[in-house]
């Protein structure tokens, strides 16, 4: 029987849908009162907007009326957002409060929110296919306000990559000998807390240039915390948080900051090798797809891991094995 060759992967591979969970949608200092801003994330255009008592709000970006984009030239008006085409205005709930031709205001003139919260210098939207309520708090990034810790730096990149994709490098020792060129494979062990929830990766890195420990500890796909230490009173702090554009596209923003003791003397040279170190990775990311069903070898041990604690961040799990 003739055997017809399959196409190939680039052409048929499909990425999972968006995880849900905390995804960042702004630095906190990037939106100031009365400002509004386009935001596209999850596939989606979203307007973002910080009210007159410095609330953030999201929204959905199409107007009801008429579909104009309220993230472009839309106007804060106290604690609503003003359509720059016919001056419609809906409040913090979705709800159109003002039409100023019309006194009589349509029952269907809403536009669908975003739970957002701001922490850690960010603002962030809880994203969940079936539109459910927040599952799990956000951490919080303690160091920032740490006098013992300098004050951060940031850092963003857009990744052609699926936020899974990014994700699993935590949990890939193995990567760092190949893509970032150490010594060895760092001895390396993966835990979840009793909960399920918080998966650690723990990494013993004596074959670098600055041997060291390293944990990273992480939330959900896309955002995650990882400390590095040098000696107990040098350490450096990222905090990766991302924001899905689309399947095949993610923007990251780092916060990196390290400890006081440090800061003069290798400080500026460890944050610089941590941001360095993603154009190591950046190749892979961008050609690689997706392996829905991947073909693991039994030293695999971790990413196996990794796979079986992500499937919670997804309502289909299917194709998440």
């Amino acid at each position: 029987m003739t055997q017809i060759i399959e196409a190939c992967e680039s052409k048929t591979n499909t990425t999972p849908d968006f995880p849900m969970g905390w995804y960042s949608v702004a630095r906190s200092h990037e939106l100031q009162v009365g400002e509004v801003k386009r935001v596209h994330a999850f596939d989606r255009e979203l307007a973002l907007y910080r009210t007159r008592s410095g609330v953030p709000v999201l929204q959905d970006a199409f107007c009801p009326h008429l579909g104009a984009h309220l993230g472009v030239e839309g106007k804060v008006v106290g604690e609503s957002l003003r359509c720059p085409f016919h001056g419609w205005r809906f409040d913090t709930t979705g709800k159109c409060v003002e039409i100023p031709y019309c006194e009589e205001i349509p029952e269907r003139a809403r536009i669908r929110m975003w739970p957002t919260q701001e922490k850690n210098g960010e603002v962030y939207i809880w994203f969940h296919p079936e539109n459910s309520a927040p599952r799990f708090e956000l951490p919080t990034l303690v160091e920032l306000d740490d006098e013992h810790w300098t004050a951060p730096r940031y850092a963003e990149f857009e990744v052609p990559a699926h936020v899974q994709d990014i994700a699993e490098n935590s949990c890939d020792p193995v990567h760092f000998q190949y893509v970032h060129r150490q010594a060895h494979t760092p001895e390396s062990t993966v835990t979840v807390d009793d909960d399920g929830r918080i998966l650690h990766l723990r990494s013993d890195m004596r074959d670098t240039d600055h041997p060291n420990q390293l944990h990273a500890k992480v939330f959900q796909p896309g955002l995650a915390m990882v400390r590095t230490t040098y000696a107990p009173e040098a350490q450096m702090m990222v905090y990766n948080s991302a924001q899905p554009i689309d399947r095949n596209t993610t923007l990251l923003r780092w916060t990196l900051t390290v400890r006081r003791e440090i800061e003069d003397l290798a400080g500026d040279e460890v944050m610089k090798g941590i941001i360095e170190g993603l154009s190591q990775d950046y190749p892979i990311w961008a050609n690689k797809v997706h392996k829905h069903r991947p073909v693991f070898c039994r030293e695999d041990k971790t990413l196996v891991q990794f796979r079986k604690w992500v499937r919670q961040f997804y309502v289909d799990v299917r194709d998440i094995t």
